[in-house]
């Protein structure tokens, strides 16, 4: 219901009740208005009643229905069968202003009858103190820091007086704001630089009499108001420049003060000069066109009048003078002839001479002092220097270095001749000298002694016999045997380039165990004054290799003793040697030592104990030793073989083996390795190999079997017969010519008997025989 409502409905009084004695429904307890304040809590009870069903013990079914329509009250609640209660809802947020009453229906059920009863609820302002709160998210209340002092700036809101008086204050009494019932006033005394652009949060307490206060919440930000601020520091500044040192040129810049210097524009006020020109953004003057004091003698001297002001405040501005001043300044540097000096000179030019005298002018300062000296970015450094106008070598040109060759062997230098005008201006005379070899330096030999194993192969290389040059290109030899001695003029070969020594000869220590060759060193490309050579002598030492056999001379020796001779006794001494002087010849008995009665010590042959006891052990009466002699005992070593036949004589004195201890010479075994090659295939190879074998010898044999059956259409069996009536034992065959009668060729017609079977050796084929008469039939 609305504040539009007569005044006569918020009065009215419906109830409706069902009179017991003609109803079955019974309202009861309940009020026809209830009076609620608005500023009720949720959950309060507003009112209880009672319903009955009179003619039944039935508990009636309640319904309720708020008019105008609202979620502020709760469905009645039932605290007993027949008790009910109206209550405000957690939702409940009464407002007098907005809806002053509320009308509740209840519409009650017992079996078949139906009732309904209206409850009025007037809905009456709150009788205490209520301010109406700012929202949180609300901007600041925002005032110019030149606001006039003492301006009402906020009035704070009410949303109940109450019945009260009412006192106004701020929470925070430090704040420099004024507060009255009107509202919270601006500073006595304005607002200061400081505070503008300050956010001030304060509380404005409002409280009553009866003692109920409440507090509005209120931001307020300080906008600051701009004030002039753009000053030079300075009411005059001078510059003074060179003229034609082209457009564009910075000249000076000129600087402001503001609070932010970013929002700074600069501008030339006067005069109205195409010369120069301000960049707005920086200050900085330049020129625009060449200042040529020439053509125009008037910008020796120019005033500028500058002004700096604030591009968001126009009228905030200050301005400077700058005096320009430009003078005449030297601009041709001296004439020098020729620009450029090139020149050729040997690497044995001497130090001190001179190279070139220099010829410049200078026409602008007449004929005034000129200076000269040698650019730093000299290549290589120092290599010149300047007396005067004269150019000498300052060091010694080397031709002979990687780096120079790096530079093509051209020293590069400048000369700079400066004159004594401001500013002075200086000349660059480029200096190029390429320097030419000159052969200063002769070969030299680093090795002169060389060995060579005396089985060096054919073109072996032992040794390398190359110098050095130290002209440029260095160590560029020609090599050359030039004296041999006798015998050894085909035994090596020195490399032409390289002086690599390689073997030509068979070489033999054994003959010759060093020779001596002249080797000339010749070094080549190295200047127009010719090559220069050196002769080195050099040494090559035979290194002896194990390559001769031992002989023994002789290599057979035959002995005659008792089997009785001491063996301290020596038999043989083995006389033996060796080509090679470093050999080691040893001496083994490698055969014929039988019993082990024989021992070498050295090159002598000793005899041990014999035994010749028919009983026991009998040794040979001769024997046969076999002594191997080898020449070293390690590889390669190289073995002859000296025999030496002993023939023993017993002696009665000799002592039987049994009691005899013999010393037997132990053998040294002898290691023979043989390598076989053989062929191993896999065993499928196998198989495939030995399946075609067997298929074709199948084929063979039956090709042959068909060869030796198969008969020729005319001949068969023909008979072998003996002509006996001519008395010849010769045997013959019977044979039948195609085509011809019986009386061609006729044959008696003579018994036959065979009794023998055989093969004839040349076609194979089987035959009858008769051994009596020899005849014989094929089969």
């Amino acid at each position: 219901m609305g504040l539009g409502w007569p005044l006569s409905l918020l009065l009215v009084f419906a109830t409706c009740v069902t009179d017991p004695a003609t109803g079955a429904i019974v309202f009861g307890d309940i009020p026809g208005t209830v009076e609620v304040e608005d500023s009720t809590a949720p959950g309060t009870t507003v009112a209880n009643f009672t319903v009955k069903c009179t003619n039944s013990s039935i508990t009636p079914r309640v319904n309720q229905s708020v008019s105008p329509v609202t979620s502020f009250f709760n469905p009645p609640n039932i605290l007993s069968p027949s008790i009910y209660q109206v209550s405000l809802s957690p939702s409940a947020a009464l407002d007098a202003k907005q809806v002053n009453q509320y009308v509740l229906t209840y519409s009650a059920q017992c079996a078949t009858e139906f009732d309904e009863y209206s409850l009025f609820i007037k809905v009456i302002p709150a009788k205490r103190l209520e301010c109406n709160t700012l929202p949180a998210d609300i901007a600041p209340l925002q005032v110019p820091e030149d606001i006039t002092p003492g301006t009402l700036i906020y009035t704070p809101v009410l949303k109940r007086t109450g019945t009260s008086t009412l006192n106004y204050a701020l929470e925070n009494s430090s704040l420099p704001f004024q507060m009255s019932r009107e509202g919270v006033h601006a500073p006595a005394t304005g607002f200061s630089r400081e505070q503008a652009g300050k956010i001030f949060s304060m509380v404005i307490v409002i409280t009553s009499t009866d003692g109920i206060s409440c507090h509005i919440p209120l931001s307020v930000q300080v906008m600051p108001v701009y004030h002039n601020q753009v000053n030079f520091t300075e009411s005059s500044v001078a510059k003074t420049i060179l003229e034609s040192a082209g457009p564009l040129q910075e000249i000076i810049q000129v600087r402001a003060n503001a609070e932010n210097v970013g929002n700074l524009l600069y501008q030339i006020i006067s005069p109205n000069t195409n010369y120069f020109t301000i960049i707005p953004d920086t200050g900085m003057i330049m020129n625009t066109y060449n200042l040529d004091l020439k053509r125009n003698p008037g910008l020796a001297e120019t005033q500028l009048l500058v002004k700096a002001y604030n591009k968001l405040h126009p009228s905030d501005f200050a301005t400077i003078m700058v005096n320009i001043t430009v003078k005449q300044q030297n601009l041709e540097g001296p004439l020098c002839s020729p620009g450029v000096f090139v020149t050729g000179i040997p690497e044995t030019f001497s130090i001190g001479s001179p190279l070139w005298s220099l010829s410049c002018s200078d026409r602008e300062n007449g004929n005034s002092t000129l200076h000269y000296q040698m650019e730093d970015a000299q290549s290589p450094r120092y290599s010149f220097r300047m007396e005067g106008p004269n150019l000498l070598v300052n060091t010694t040109l080397d031709y002979d270095s990687e780096v120079m060759a790096s530079l093509a062997f051209q020293y590069r230098a400048a000369i700079l001749v400066s004159d004594s005008g401001s500013p002075p201006q200086t000349t660059r005379v480029p200096v190029l000298v390429t320097v030419s070899p000159v052969n200063e330096y002769s070969p030299q030999c680093l090795q002169r002694s060389f060995s060579v194993r005396e089985d060096a192969g054919f073109g072996d290389i032992f040794g390398n016999a190359s110098g050095i040059d130290r002209d440029y290109p260095f160590n560029n030899i020609e090599y050359n045997i030039l004296g041999e001695e006798t015998g050894s003029s085909t035994m090596f070969y020195i490399g032409r380039c390289t002086g690599l020594l390689h073997v030509l000869g068979p070489l033999d220590y054994e003959k010759v165990k060093a020779y001596h060759l002249a080797i000339s060193l010749k070094d080549i490309d190295n200047g127009a004054e010719g090559p220069r050579s050196t002769l080195c002598n050099i040494t090559i030492n035979v290194q002896d290799v194990n390559d001769n056999p031992p002989v023994c001379d002789p290599s057979f020796y035959e002995r005659s003793i008792y089997s009785t001779q001491a063996q301290s006794l020596s038999l043989v001494q083995l006389v033996c040697s060796d080509l090679d002087v470093t050999s080691e010849l040893t001496y083994n008995i490698v055969g014929g030592n039988i019993n082990g009665r024989f021992r070498m010590e050295g090159n002598r042959l000793f005899p041990n104990t014999f035994s010749y006891n028919p009983d026991g052990i009998f040794d040979p009466l001769t024997f046969k030793l076999l002594v191997e002699v080898t020449d070293s005992r390690s590889t390669p070593w190289f073995s002859t073989t000296a025999i030496v036949l002993v023939h023993v004589t017993p002696w009665t004195t000799t002592v039987p083996t049994t009691t005899t201890s013999t010393t037997t010479v132990p053998k040294e075994p002898i290691i023979l390795h043989k390598t076989k090659e053989y062929w191993a295939p896999d065993p499928w190879f196998v198989v495939v190999i030995t399946l075609t074998g067997v298929l074709l010898l199948s084929a063979l044999g039956l090709l042959y079997w068909r060869l030796c059956w198969r008969k020729a259409p005319g001949i068969m069996s023909q008979p072998l017969l003996q002509n006996k009536a001519n008395g010849l034992e010769r045997n013959y065959i019977v044979a039948e010519v195609p085509g011809k009668g019986k009386g061609a060729n006729e044959v008696p017609s003579l018994p036959l008997q065979f009794d023998g079977r055989a093969q004839d050796p040349v076609t194979g084929q089987y035959y009858l025989f008769d051994s009596s008469t020899g005849a014989r039939r094929w089969v």
